[in-house]
Formats: structure tokens, sequence, C-alpha cells
């Protein structure tokens, strides 16, 4: 596996909020894994698969747990970049002491910032974006880096282009997350975004956003010129489309173990960590291998010059077919033109732009390189 590798761990599914962007689910407590099975069974087998790979603690909310110091010294103690999602509530000047010095230097926040419009925000997320603002303040002023969380659904699509211009001016990387009827999201079917919102309101942002260009999808930088300016960058990652089973994995609070996170609680699950090691999931199923090699995909996405470097959206496949490998419903390329896109050259420029300011930050520089 690639140096740049990150297992999604939902640690925990408790949490007092109550979210419409929200995928995860109420579970159990007595299902999830405990600390020891946690540090054997995901930290000590992430090293396994990628020995300077990262854990990206999330929930529900992480630092709900009495552990949460505990594991976070434990990864870091194993050499693994450790990323932790949060809501903020919990996040304070002390927290922030006490998770860098748990974490060291090799450590990221993640935040859900999926609207900088304050009424949207509280519509979508149980909470008051003052909250998050005033985590990112404790984040700069205690020198640990952050990113921004940003889940797209038709709720938010009237915001999106100032929310994604609002991060850009910031400075603040970001990661797109497509909604999914996932977990608690089940019901919520018609928030999931089409081929049409894609082109018309959702990729011409991300597309002049170059720091967004990790894991979405569709990606239509030139095949060559991603794989050359990557590696002449050093960077470890195989393409900047989906990251599913590629760069991303994700294993639940239970244990179970999919391709990304958005598809845990569903039908795509190939396995659990208490019944076969994570290290020969992730590296035998033979789901994972087809999307991580980009084998047996069927419809446009199979036939698709920008396979290997974009790949379609696993999710957004999956939840509209049923099946991992069909085609991405929410990308409006035909690649049976035989032209490549009209905007390639846009993203090539903005993969170079992308690449250059990321390798300026010690942080994104260590975990892509």
């Amino acid at each position: 596996m690639n140096k740049f590798f990150i297992c999604y761990f939902e640690t925990t599914r408790r949490c007092n909020l109550k979210c419409v962007h929200c995928m995860t689910r109420k579970a159990d407590p007595g299902q999830e894994l405990s600390a020891p099975e946690a540090k054997k069974l995901v930290i000590d087998e992430i090293k396994k698969i990628s020995p300077r790979g990262a854990v990206a603690f999330s929930g529900g909310e992480f630092l709900l747990r009495e552990d949460a110091l505990e594991l976070v010294r434990y990864a870091s103690g194993q050499g693994l970049f450790v990323v932790i999602n949060t809501n903020g509530v919990l996040f304070d000047k002390k927290k922030a002491k006490e998770l860098k010095k748990a974490a060291g230097t090799r450590f990221l926040l993640a935040f859900s910032i999926d609207s900088v419009d304050k009424k949207q925000y509280r519509m979508l997320r149980d909470g008051d974006l003052k909250t998050i603002q005033k985590a990112a303040k404790v984040c700069m002023k205690q020198d640990i880096g952050f990113f921004a969380m940003v889940t797209i659904s038709r709720k938010n699509l009237s915001t999106v282009g100032k929310t994604l211009e609002f991060l850009q001016e910031n400075k603040i990387p970001i990661l797109r997350s497509p909604f999914v009827p996932r977990g608690s999201g089940c019901n919520f079917r018609e928030l999931m975004f089409d081929s049409n919102d894609m082109e018309k309101t959702i990729f011409p942002v991300l597309r002049d956003n170059y720091l967004s260009y990790v894991s979405y999808t569709p990606f239509f930088a030139d095949p060559e010129k991603v794989r050359a300016v990557l590696d002449n960058a050093g960077f470890s990652l195989a393409g900047l489309g989906c990251q599913a089973a590629r760069g991303f994995i994700a294993v639940s609070a239970e244990g179970n173990v999919a391709p990304c996170v958005q598809m845990l609680d569903s039908s795509s699950e190939c396995g659990n960590v208490r019944k076969k090691p994570l290290s020969e999931i992730v590296l035998e199923n033979p789901v994972m291998i087809s999307i991580r090699e980009r084998k047996g995909f069927h419809g446009k996405c199979g036939k698709c010059r920008y396979l290997v470097s974009c790949g379609g959206c696993r999710a957004m496949a999956y939840y509209t077919s049923g099946d991992p490998l069909s085609e991405d419903p929410s990308c409006f390329f035909n690649p049976a033109e035989g032209k490549p896109s009209v905007h390639e050259q846009k993203q090539n420029e903005g993969l170079e732009k992308f690449v250059k300011d990321v390798s300026g930050y010690a942080q994104f520089r260590d975990l892509f390189g």
C-alpha cells in the first residue's frame, strides 16, 4: 500500500447532537471496540498495511471517549499520523494541549463546515457555527493544523459556492464528502445530488478551489500529468479522485470494514476485524482489490480516460445501483465521445497549485509524502 493511507475509524457512535448531515447511527455502546481491541485489531493492523499511514478518529464524537487520549498516544507511538474529526464542542485550549502532547507533530484536526451561512449551518448541524470558529482559533494559537470536512447535499447547494470561496480565501484545505443515505441518513435519499447538480453547481467550485483536490469526483486532470506531478513532488497519492480502498478505508465502532466511510452500514462492507485481521481484509478482499486497482468497473467509468486518476465516486455508485463497481451517477462526462474533458486544462493548472501549496505545510506534506 502507499504511504498515503488513512483509516477512518468511527471509534464511537455516541453523540448528543442530531445533525441532518450526520451519516452515523445510534448503536449499542456494548458492541463498540474497547481500547485494547482498537489498539490490537485496528491501530496495529494499520501499521502493518502502511507503517507511516494515518488513523482518523471520528464518531459520533471521538472526544466523548474516556480513553481518547490513550488511543491517540498509542497510535502516535506506533508512528502513525493522527487525524481527529470533532464537532468542536469539547475542544478548548486545555484539550488542544493534551491532544498535541499525545500526538506530537504528526497531527491534524478536521471540522465539519457544511455552510458558512449561519442559518443554513444550524439546519445541517445541530450546533452553532461559532463553536467551529472558536475551535479553529484555538488550533491557530496552538499551531495545530486543521482542515474542513464539507458534506454536500441538496440541502446546502445554494451556499456551497460561498462556503468553498470562504475556505479558499482563508487557506483552509477541504475534503469534500457526498451525502449518501447511510446510517441515520438512510431515510433521506432525496438529499443525494445528481449529475445536473454536479455539473451546474458543485463541480465548478471544486474545480476552481485547488485546496479541495483530494478525493472528489469527477476529476479531469490529464492522468499522465497527475502521475508526473505527484511523483515529482514525492507524493504517494495514486490519484486525486476517489480514494476508496486506495488512500482511504473505514472501520466502524463495531469493527466492520468498508472501502470508505460512506459505505459503512451497508452490504458493501468487506468483513469485521473481530473475525479477520484488518490487513487481510484490506489487501485480500476482492471488492477492495477491484476498487483499489480500478478493475472490473462497469458503465462509463470502466471506459473513461480518467479511470485511474479519478475512478468515480464508489459510494454514489453503490447507493444508486447497489454495486460499488458501477458507474458514478453524479458524473456528467461522456467518455464515449473519445475526447478529453473541456475542464482538463484548468484541472491540470489546479493540480500544480495544489501540490505547491500543500508542500508548504509541513503536516500536510508529511501526510501525503
